[in-house]
């Protein structure tokens, strides 16, 4: 699919150093945010990926979760607690 926006040139500017900061052109900066919105249906497209770059979406997927999530205690992950009824 083809899309094209209208944009002033002080917001191409934005936009393009923005992407740039990123490494990307703005059209790959467009495409990464639409996976973010609208993620593939499988992981093909992983298989015809980069390594570096798999590796840097998946730090990026990482980095996205909230840190402050409490952490499960040595008990919450136990063998007995995961397995009751192997003693």
């Amino acid at each position: 699919m083809k899309v094209v926006i209208e944009l002033s040139k002080e917001q191409a500017s934005v936009l393009k150093a923005q992407a740039e900061a990123q490494g990307l052109t703005v059209e790959g900066w467009f495409q990464e945010i639409a996976g973010h919105h609208a993620p593939p249906g499988s992981i093909a497209h992983l298989q015809k990926t980069d390594p570096r770059e798999w590796a840097r979406r998946f730090h990026e997927w990482a980095e996205s979760h909230d840190r402050t999530t409490p952490l499960l205690s040595e008990e919450a992950i136990s063998r007995e607690s995961i397995y009751p009824d192997r003693t």
